[in-house]
């Protein structure tokens, strides 16, 4: 009776041993994904900071460019006037 006793002990501290080692082992994986997947994320979000710093970048460019535009159209709506001035005055003196 003592004997069973004794084989089922060291049978039970044997499979303890083999289910903590092969827990452990899953363990030891999962944390090796988690820190893989903290430091994808961390790569993922860096990225996404340099992509929204490049579109404002590019928002602020097309801005630039925009009032560049308008005022090109107002120095060349000015510029028209002037020489429509200056024509109407060179054809008052052939007139004249």
């Amino acid at each position: 009776m003592l004997e069973g006793l004794l084989i089922g002990g060291v049978a039970l501290i044997i499979i303890n041993l083999v289910v903590r080692d092969q827990t452990q082992f899953r363990l030891t994986r999962l944390r090796t994904e988690l820190l893989g997947l903290r430091s994808e994320e961390r790569r993922v979000a860096d990225r996404r900071d340099e992509v929204e710093l490049m579109v404002a970048q590019i928002a602020d460019a097309l801005m630039r460019a925009d009032r560049r535009r308008q005022s090109l159209e107002k120095g060349c709506g000015a510029m028209q006037a002037h020489i429509e001035a200056i024509q109407a005055m060179l054809a008052g003196g052939d007139e004249g």
